[in-house]
């Protein structure tokens, strides 16, 4: 699937595969995107593949940013994180809710 980006209420929506020929394009609308607005959320959830790549993309150009800007990214949560809340929310964990 090819990569989509989308803006969606300010949030900057990615869907489909990041592959190595799209790493420079997908730098420079960022670089752009940075240049007209100060703040920028990326969501992550629909990268199904490239993901790594993408995020090291993110953080060379959040390692530039001024003062006043931001560029902030989020994705599923990992595995690690899905386990503990399962546990979490195990109906024989009662005893957590009345804490």
């Amino acid at each position: 699937m090819a990569l989509k980006i989308n803006n969606i209420y300010g949030v900057i929506c990615m869907k489909g595969e990041v592959s190595g020929s799209q790493e420079q394009e997908v730098k420079s609308y960022f670089k752009a995107l940075l240049n007209i607005q100060d703040t920028v959320i990326i969501n992550l959830c629909e990268v199904k593949q490239g993901r790594q790549r993408l995020t090291k993309i993110l953080e060379g150009l959040r390692s530039n940013l001024n003062e006043e800007q931001s560029l902030d990214y989020y994705s599923y949560p990992g595995p690690a994180v899905e386990k503990l809340y399962q546990k979490l929310n195990n109906p024989e964990n009662f005893y957590q809710a009345a804490a």
